[in-house]
């Protein structure tokens, strides 16, 4: 389980950053557009991935708790 979490992080963080580049290569194939883009992907991949990561252990924990009682 600690496994999925890990790897849920890692590929929101570099799928977004993935899809900033490709994006920015679309709009400005000559440009430095890209590198911003692929930046700002990347720093909102971390933050969802942070976020999802933070959800996913409040509901193992949540599920620990109903399985005790």
């Amino acid at each position: 389980m600690n496994y999925m979490k890990v790897m849920q992080f890692i590929v929101t963080a570099a799928g977004l950053a993935l899809f900033g580049y490709f994006i920015g290569k679309r709009i400005d194939a000559e440009g430095n557009l890209y590198i911003i883009l692929t930046g700002v992907g990347l720093g909102v991949g971390v933050f969802v991935g942070f976020y999802t990561l933070i959800q996913m252990i409040r509901i193992e924990e949540r599920h620990e708790r109903s399985i005790r009682h």
